[in-house]
Formats: structure tokens, sequence, C-alpha cells
């Protein structure tokens, strides 16, 4: 389940030190919700012919998603589903998470055995997100709203399932299975009970136990403050202040059997760096800390990249969109600034993530700068969905809820009241107070401070649809 945290001594003894000393790191900037600048310093210049920064930089780059999905396996558990009862600023385990569905997940380990999902009947709209330890979709033969009894087996299979139970080959060992309803339907109607009582239906249960008690395995509820770790944060600081210990969990995922796909190239590039870790620490013990000073160089370095990478990858009208999103394949790059910024994301025929930091104009978004901006989409430009738009405000240090008086997180086509001008546009107040009371449905609450905001597209169609290059309007102060 993605939250609910563990004892790091699962870990083994070496892992947990790391893990532990993240925790204790990161407990400081949990201390606080106030934001933090979002952007990274510029890439330091590579010192010339250093392997040891070279291959430090492409390794932090590569397997930056790995350590975040490692980190949370570990301290999750793994065969276990599970959601929070709700949503708001104090969840951050998983980097930008959305407040538009009744939200539950797990991570799957089929070394344990076959694994037996139940989905029942429901009138909700959901999705099943299925993804490998670096964030690429995988497909299952689970076909979209359709109820079942599932056996999750890995590839190969030989075994025997019970009747009425469909075997699911699972391509990869270790995943993640996110299941996310609809808090409203295709026609605005409110349907948040019925979501909430599909999720509590769910079941996953070992084959051992789900043939003694077929329905065992039900949903965990956890409170939101299960889920408090502030994943972008942890990855951000072990990175850029306890570079070492970055280092060592990645080479602890990279040993784990679960960790795969690995290509021939991805094996090289581990190799190459352990050894010069190796070195590299060997010459620190002996008074020479050069070579282990150019690898944290490059990882610092590899971290600045995947910031800019994500934050200078903008449309005209400086929105963030990346059409390869959790299909990424070889641009290592852009996965590590996906994961960074939209953790856990669908690809782009399920869903479009259009990410802002700055205004039309380009200067960043911050709301003791500017206190009130507006959006307005026309009627051509309204998001078309086959379920639904929304637009939500994060906090740059965890890319968390913005906290506010009115524990109002979003602005939704869904939105109960929501107003249309006589020409059919929206307009959508992004503002650190109120509008006028009539306008108050249109009102997204952002911090006085820095802030982003991502429009998310769930079901892309018509304008939004893959390939056709839509552009969000531009964000303006008022």
């Amino acid at each position: 389940m993605l939250g609910s945290v563990e004892s790091p001594r699962r870990a083994g003894p070496v892992v947990a030190r790391c893990l532990i000393a993240l925790i204790v790191a990161a407990s400081i900037a949990f201390a606080t919700l106030a934001p933090a600048g979002a952007a990274g310093s510029a890439r330091p210049a590579a010192p010339a012919a250093k392997p040891y920064f070279s291959v430090a930089e492409n390794y932090t780059i590569r397997y930056y998603p790995r350590f975040m999905t490692y980190f949370q396996q570990r301290l999750s558990g793994v065969n276990r589903i599970a959601g929070p009862n709700r949503v708001g600023p104090l969840y951050g385990f998983v980097v930008s998470i959305n407040v538009d569905t009744i939200y539950s997940s797990f991570y799957l380990d089929l070394s344990q055995g076959p694994q037996i999902f139940t989905i029942p009947k429901t009138d909700v709209t959901y999705s099943l997100l299925t993804l490998d330890v670096f964030g690429d979709v995988f497909k299952t033969n689970i076909q979209p709203q359709t109820p079942g009894t599932y056996g999750l087996v890995p590839a190969g299979f030989t075994g025997t399932l019970p009747p009425g139970v469909t075997e699911v080959q699972v391509p990869y060992p270790l995943t993640t299975w996110i299941i996310r309803a609809d808090k409203y339907s295709s026609t605005n109607q409110n349907q948040i009970d019925q979501a909430t009582a599909f999720r509590a239906s769910l079941r996953l249960a070992s084959l051992p136990t789900y043939e003694s008690n077929p329905s065992a395995g039900a949903t965990t509820i956890l409170p939101q403050a299960a889920f408090a770790l502030r994943m972008k944060a942890i990855a951000d600081d072990a990175v850029r202040f306890h570079t070492t210990h970055f280092f060592r969990v990645v080479q602890a995922a990279l040993r784990s059997p679960a960790t795969v796909p690995l290509s021939k190239s991805d094996l090289q590039l581990s190799a190459a760096f352990n050894r010069l870790f190796a070195a590299a620490n060997a010459a620190a013990r002996h008074g020479n800390a050069g070579p282990l000073s150019q690898m944290i160089s490059g990882a610092r370095a590899a971290h600045a990249m995947i910031i800019n990478r994500w934050i200078s990858h903008v449309d005209r009208n400086h929105w963030t969109y990346f059409s390869n999103f959790a299909d990424w394949g070889t641009a290592y790059l852009d996965r590590a600034a996906g994961n960074e910024y939209v953790q856990y994301g669908n690809n782009a025929s399920a869903a479009g993530y259009y990410n802002a930091f700055t205004d039309g104009s380009g200067a960043p978004l911050n709301g003791s700068v500017v206190p009130a901006y507006r959006l307005t989409f026309s009627k051509k430009q309204l998001p078309q969905a086959n379920r639904f738009w929304s637009l939500t405000a994060y906090l740059p240090r965890g890319n968390t809820l913005v906290p506010n008086a009115a524990q109002k997180y979003e602005v939704a086509r869904f939105t109960p009241g929501l107003v249309t001008n006589p020409n059919g546009s929206i307009t959508i107040y992004i503002q650190t107070s109120p509008p006028a009371p009539a306008l108050r449905p249109n009102w997204l609450p952002v911090p006085r401070g820095p802030f982003d905001v991502i429009l998310r597209v769930y079901g892309p169609t018509g304008n939004t649809s893959p390939g056709a290059k839509y552009i969000p309007p531009k964000i303006e102060p008022r």
C-alpha cells in the first residue's frame, strides 16, 4: 500500500540505517507546511575527463525513480490494498496526489505466490493503473470497468487457480497497482458514497487465504497521517545533502531481484557505478576525498538537470506537458523529471498532466507577489474529457496540497455550482483570498508564497487527445 510506514528494519541493517538517516533529515522539513522554492540551482560544469562525475550523474538520472519507489515500498509493505480516509495538505507520500478520486493502491509482490484481486460490480467510473518500479505503464488483460476475480500470477505461471478466477499474468515480480474511483459522474452527479463503497469492496489476498476465505483482504482505510512523509522532499534532500546515503539506497534497490526490467545498458551502468563508488570510498578512507566529491557533484548536477528538464519543458503559454508520460522508454531524464513532479501518473491515452510554475509571461507564481491570478478557458479551450478535468494547486517543497481555511483544493468540471460566463467561457480565480461569494465555486486557494498548479484531464478526447497538442490558456495576474 502506498503510504503506511512500517519499521525500516525490514530493509536490512545497511539500508535501514540509510532510510532512518533520510527520515530524520526530512523530519525537519515536515515540521512546517510553508512552501520553499521550486527551481533547482544551475547545473555545475563537469570536471574534464572525470568518469566519477559523469557516471554518478547518469546513474542518478536513470535510477532516481527507483530510489523513490524502493523507499516507498520498503516502508509501506506489499500485497495489502489500502487508501486514505481523506486527502489534504498532510498527505505527501505520493508526489502531487490528486483529490479528484477515491484512491486505493497496493504494491504487488509475486515472489510470495499468486494474489487474488477482486473488483466488485459498480456503476462508478474507475481506472486501474499498473506500473513497473520506474513508473512505466504495463498492460494486463483486466478490461476497463470489468468486475471479476483475478488471479495475479508471474509470467509463465503453470499452477492452478480456483474456479471462477481469471488468470492475469504480470510481467514483473514487483509492481504498483492504483485504483481511482471518480467522485462525480460524467454528468457531474455526486457519487462519492458509491465510490467509497466500491473501494471498500475491493479485495486482495494470497491464494491460500482466498481459498479459505474468499472475502478476505478488504481494503484498509488509513488516516491521512499514515501518508504524511513527503516523498519529493525526501528524494530532493537525499541527493542534495545526503548523497552517499542516496547512492547506497539505490545500490540496494538495484541488487533486489524485484527491480526489473533492467536492460543490458542498465546493468553496465550499475556495475560501472559500483566499481567507481567503491574506489572513491577507498580513496576517501586514505585521505583523498576528490573522487567521492566528484561523484557527489555529479549526483547534484543530475538533480538540477531533472528539475530543469520539467520546469523548462514548456509550451508558448508556459505549461509543462510530456506526451511520453509513463511510456518513457529510454528517455531517462524525462522519466526522472516525471517522477519528481507527478508520481504514479497515467500515460497520455489515459490522462493529460499540464503543470505551470509561472504565469503566461514567465513570472513565477507567487501569492506574496501577486495575490490574485485568473485562468480563463474560452468555450473552445475547455479541456474535453471522457471523465473530467480539474485544476489543483501545490506547495513546491513536497508538491502537497495548499492548506486553507475553506479546505478547498481544486476546481473541476464537476465542482458544484461552477460558474460559466455568458459567452460559455469559464474563469478560475487563483487567489490567496476568496473572490465575491457568487464566484466561490471557481476559486482555487493558493498560498502567500510560491506555488504551482496542475491541470489534469482524465480520459482525454477531442482537443486534448494525444497528438492534438492541446495548450491551456495563459495564467494571468489580475
